[in-house]
């Protein structure tokens, strides 16, 4: 018989845990919080909850991954930003939702370039189909809304067994590659 190894946490991390839960189900059903502000409290509090776990995993093939590398390489204006952007997105995911937490202006800080290229690679990545962008419409802001991506869930997602699936099976697929350098089937 295999021995399993358990992880002993002390009442002092197991209340912690406890109070991160409730804090988060506040937070998700506070009424007149705004969605950003929600979910950057989200994203604070799985941070601090993977951190005590050690390890976050978002599910991304490495085939898809592959793919999407690809495509950079060959399609993007900006090949080398473009895969660092790549990179970068995954650091600061909403764990429930997929949503990129970080602003463009962050990213561009991340990578070491212009916020516009960040929004020119933005668009690359959701052409092919790796992202997804949704414009939010804020109280006494004008314009179009404020922009937010997401990761589609056929590329990365946290969710598991039939979540995922239905996930994955309303999400747009990938645009296909056809060909050159950087083709990965």
């Amino acid at each position: 018989m295999p021995a399993h190894v358990v992880k002993l946490r002390t009442k002092s991390d197991l209340l912690k845990a406890e109070q991160a839960k409730r804090l988060r189900q506040m937070v998700l059903s506070c009424p007149g919080l705004p969605e950003r502000a929600a979910g950057e409290i989200i994203a604070a509090i799985d941070t601090q909850t993977a951190s005590e776990n050690r390890w976050t995993f978002v599910m991304m093939s490495p085939q898809d991954n592959a793919r999407v590398v690809a495509w950079l390489h060959e399609n993007s204006k900006r090949p080398m930003q473009a895969v660092l952007l790549w990179s970068k997105l995954f650091l600061n995911l909403r764990h429930d939702t997929g949503e990129i937490m970080q602003t463009r202006d962050e990213l561009a800080e991340a990578i070491g370039v212009r916020v516009a290229e960040i929004s020119s690679i933005m668009g690359e990545l959701e052409s092919f189909g790796a992202i997804t962008r949704e414009r939010i419409k804020l109280p006494g802001m004008r314009g179009p809304g404020m922009v937010r991506y997401k990761m589609n869930e056929v590329i990365a997602t946290h969710l598991t067994g039939a979540a995922r699936d239905k996930a994955q099976a309303a999400a747009p697929p990938l645009r296909s590659i056809d060909g050159g350098k950087g083709a990965v089937p």
